[in-house]
């Protein structure tokens, strides 16, 4: 075999500058498993790769190579390639164990299935089963591309596993199954290595503030299209997720190690975790966090490194990689390393830290966690056996079953049940409508009983996979009084909050189905779903006279409408609803005329429509039985978007991501991404869309400056649409920029009753009391309801009121949004939509501006998560999406963010909406001659 050898800049320099470090730095390295021995056939990373482990961080093609020479040179190790990453790169994990279970590794995996109740097993043979099998060990490293020295740590823990050859090693491989998953995020690591070697030089630079250790922006946390990979184990909205998760579930795994890295002046962090620790979690999981915690710290103590646990790291919301093994039966465990970023940092106290020393740690982390979990095979089998084979279960008032609706979105439930049963969450579906019980909504609402539909998808939680199907589907799990004592504590004298992440998160409302759960168990017939099929498209009356009907209810739709669009096809969209030739049509519906189309556009319908769903009704006229005629005034014309895209440091990567993600993987729509800094330079007439992700508002405003903000105004003005996201949303609306109406609550609060009055005539808008006596016998006084304010009195006193209301800002919690049907901003979205929101800002509107999406009212403005009473009322009421026009253009401003991790398919619907149909129905351009 030919031995691949890298030479690179990089390696020479920090192998250089490592030799030049203090005495005390350089004195004779210690060995990473002092004592043991290796079977000398089998090389040592650095005798394939060409330099020493630790030096210098490996790059993605060389640890390839290392896990293709274990495979091929070790009888213990076996080689499986899981997926590709966007950026074309395989995705492997490696199994080791003995030479023994490999050979039999079939029958372990099967066997291993059991035990997690798959199948029926009596108590004799699970007893069996666990004294005999050996237990799975899932150790996963890398998932943030710029926390570096987990995979080199890796490395080595697969060569020893692969090649020791003492005693302990050898009984720890009889005992377990090992899989090594030893870069889960490659493109991200690559892209942060890309720029370490750009900026790496032959004066080593031990400032962590410097760039050679933070990168540019985007970094590399985050995969090709920057998302945050330790989020979304069960969101699974990126295709390393997908992929990295059916291969843990189908291992079955009964600890689950997950390597990261934190700021380079900490120490190293450990479980077990402080609370809040979520409900779900399995009571075992502290027990066990205690057996394993122990023997890591006492590796640790060995070499006299210091450690901690609890102190941030909190165990509430499920996605985290040591978070989810907890619901799928397994043990978790974080680590955090001072990250060095490859290279070395001085720390505060003086002393320098390398990076062949931060990979020692996580090396030793994970052969002490090895060792404890091979001394407690049984008991970890047994426990875990215990534990998915048995009901949480049986209480009152919990659920028992989840009911998912297809309502008139059903392509959307069917991305719902396929992000669930790729985690073996058992899904089932009922053949004819039925009757059931004592149902909670969704919205927080609590119905007797109702008829469901054929079609529900049921989730019973009678099923293995019972713990992860209920702390993903619930609607609104709640912390304990004493966590949210101390988180009020915090924020009163620290001003500061203790929440680590969301803390809310429920995919039926982030995916905007109706949705129910119940106590009661469910009995009626039905089938197990084993995978959706992609619906069939209807394609009914091809040949008609007059033109064609796409339904704009199902999210199909909007992916017909943007390959029609880019197809070149003439689309007018319904402002009314309309009967025509016995059916009814909502508005939205989508109208193309033959006359206005190519005479070849019936085929290319049928085409669009066997590519995504979308099911097409043709009609022979154009006379509605009732509401507007097709030939009319209120079938917009639709405008091709041509989207520009802003992205730059002022920029939040995860928002970008988002954004870039659903418009490149949903869409296929090109869009055009443009600096920021460089926008001023830009002709913007190229595009009808502009984009701001969410950001720093004050950042946008420095980046613009008053030029760039002018240029804006003109480009909006001349007919453009502008989209502020979150922070880029904040940017328009403050006062200083003169972009938009709106305004931002802590700059308008002298105006706070004028605002509250206005929402009032907003709403009476809509169903208008009409007294016919007023108006024709001329009785009655009219008395004008919106009348300004009395000036406050202490507008200063005002502005510490409203500072302190923001300290409780919502902790990423969903709120519900109240949307007029009306507007087209809300075509095909329902009367209500679920927004996650984590942001201090809360925005007013107010006519001429419309407000489509409105927060409802104090009382039913929280759905899940955490929302302190002073945050409650600060953004009930407020404006979660407004629209204005502004000469000819428009602006479009979104609270949140709409497509929140890529999962939020409700609100971020509303955004498709914005970009899809605001060229047409929110801007004037002249006719071009």
């Amino acid at each position: 075999m030919s031995v691949y050898r890298v030479r690179m800049r990089l390696a020479v320099v920090c192998m250089t500058a490592c030799a030049c470090l203090t005495s005390a730095a350089q004195d004779v390295l210690p060995q990473f498993v002092p004592g043991e021995t290796y079977d000398s056939s089998i090389l040592h990373p650095e005798s394939v790769l060409g330099f020493s482990l630790g030096s210098r961080a490996a790059r993605y093609a060389e640890v390839v190579t290392y896990l293709k020479y274990l495979a091929e040179k070790s009888p213990r190790v076996r080689l499986v390639e899981t997926g590709e990453t966007y950026e074309g790169r395989k995705q492997y994990h490696l199994i080791i164990s003995a030479e023994g279970n490999l050979e039999k590794i079939d029958r372990i995996r099967a066997d291993i299935g059991r035990l997690a109740g798959w199948g029926e097993l009596s108590n004799s043979t699970a007893e069996n089963l666990a004294q005999s099998t050996p237990a799975i060990v899932w150790a996963g490293y890398g998932i943030h591309g710029d926390e570096l020295s987990s995979v080199d740590a890796a490395l080595f823990v697969m060569y020893h596993l692969a090649a020791a050859t003492s005693a302990q090693t050898q009984s720890l491989l009889r005992e377990l199954v090992v899989c090594i998953d030893p870069m889960q995020n490659p493109d991200g690591r690559e892209r942060f290595l890309a720029q370490m070697q750009q900026w790496a030089g032959p004066a080593l630079n031990t400032d962590a503030q410097s760039v050679q250790h933070s990168g540019l922006w985007p970094y590399g946390r985050g995969n090709h299209y920057l998302f945050d990979l330790n989020r979304d184990w069960f969101l699974l909205t990126q295709v390393e997720s997908r992929n990295r998760v059916s291969a843990v579930v189908n291992w079955n795994p009964q600890v689950i190690i997950d390597s990261h890295e934190m700021g380079a002046y900490d120490t190293y962090l450990f479980a077990p975790p402080r609370e809040p620790i979520n409900p779900n979690v399995p009571a075992n999981a502290s027990k066990w966090w205690k057996v394993f915690s122990s023997d890591q710290a006492k590796a640790f103590d060995r070499y006299g490194w210091s450690y901690y646990t609890r102190e941030w790291s909190d165990e509430w919301y499920p996605g985290y990689g040591s978070s989810y093994a907890l619901y799928i039966g397994a043990i978790g465990i974080l680590y955090e390393q001072a990250g060095v970023d490859g290279t070395v940092i001085k720390r505060p106290d003086g002393r320098i830290l390398t990076y062949r020393e931060a990979v020692h740690h996580h090396i030793v982390s994970t052969l002490a966690n090895l060792t404890t979990a091979a001394g407690n095979r049984v008991a970890l089998l047994k426990d875990y056996t215990a534990l998915r084979r048995s009901r949480v279960g049986g209480s009152t008032d919990a659920p028992e079953v989840f009911y998912l609706l297809p309502g008139k979105n059903p392509s959307r439930l069917r991305r719902l049940v396929e992000t669930l049963v790729r985690q073996k969450i058992e899904v089932r579906v009922a053949g004819k409508q039925f009757r059931a019980s004592d149902l909670r909504d969704s919205w927080g609402g609590r119905i007797s009983s109702k008829t469901l539909p054929a079609g529900t998808c049921i989730v019973s939680l009678d099923q293995p996979m019972e713990r992860l199907a209920k702390a993903i589907l619930e609607f609104d799990p709640r912390m304990k009084t004493s966590v949210l004592q101390e988180e009020r504590k915090s924020l009163e004298k620290e001003k500061d909050s203790k929440q680590y992440d969301v803390t809310g998160w429920s995919l039926p409302m982030a995916y905007g189905i109706e949705a129910y759960w119940s106590d009661e168990v469910f009995t009626g017939e039905s089938a197990v779903v084993q995978a959706f099929q992609a619906p069939r498209a209807t394609v009914v009356n091809l040949q008609a006279t007059y033109g064609y009907l796409i339904e704009f209810t199902d999210d199909q739709a909007v992916e017909a409408l943007s390959r029609l669009l880019d197809g070149g096809y003439t689309v007018r969209c319904a402002k009314e609803p309309f009967d025509i030739e016995g059916r009814s049509y909502d508005r939205g519906t989508l109208l193309l005329r033959r006359n206005e189309n190519d005479p070849a556009i019936a085929s290319g319908l049928e085409k669009v429509a066997q590519e995504t769903g979308a099911s097409v009704t043709g009609v022979n006229t154009a006379l509605s039985s009732k509401g507007p005629d097709l030939g009319g005034n209120d079938m917009v014309l639709l405008k091709p978007p041509r989207i520009a895209l802003i992205a730059g440091p002022e920029v939040s990567t995860t928002s970008f991501g988002a954004l870039w993600h659903i418009f490149d993987q949903r869409f296929a729509k090109r869009v055009s991404i443009l600096q920021l800094s460089q926008v001023g330079f830009l002709d913007l007439r190229k595009y009808n869309v502009v984009v701001l992700p969410s950001g720093e508002g004050q950042g946008y405003a420095r980046a613009f400056g008053k030029a760039g903000i002018a240029q804006l105004k003109e480009w909006i003005e001349a007919g453009g649409t502008i989209i502020g996201i979150g922070g880029g949303a904040a940017f328009l609306a403050d006062t200083a920029t003169g972009l938009s109406a709106v305004r931002l609550r802590q700059q308008a609060l002298k105006e706070l009753e004028l605002y509250a009055k206005a929402v009032a005539l907003e709403e009476s808008a809509g169903a208008p009391a009409v007294d016919s006596l007023t108006i024709w016998g001329g009785k009655g006084a009219l008395r004008d309801s919106v009348r300004p304010p009395k000036p406050s009195p202490d507008e200063k006193e005002l502005g510490q009121l409203d500072e302190r209301l923001r300290l409780f800002m919502p902790r990423g919690c969903i709120l519900r949004v109240d949307l007029d049907q009306e507007h087209w901003l809300a075509y095909g979205v329902g009367v209500r939509v679920a927004a996650m929101v984590n942001s201090t800002s809360a925005f007013l509107s107010r006519d001429p501006v419309r407000t489509p999406g409105r927060f409802s009212d104090a009382e039913h403005i929280r759905l899940s998560g955490l929302l302190w009473p002073e945050a409650r009322e600060r953004v009930a009421k407020t404006a979660y999406v407004t629209r204005e026009g502004r000469g000819k253009g428009q602006v479009l401003l979104f609270a949140g963010e709409p497509n929140f991790r890529g999962s939020f398919e409700g609100t971020a619907r509303l955004l498709l909406n914005a970009v899809f149909l605001g060229p047409g129905f929110g801007t004037r351009t002249m006719v071009e001659w």
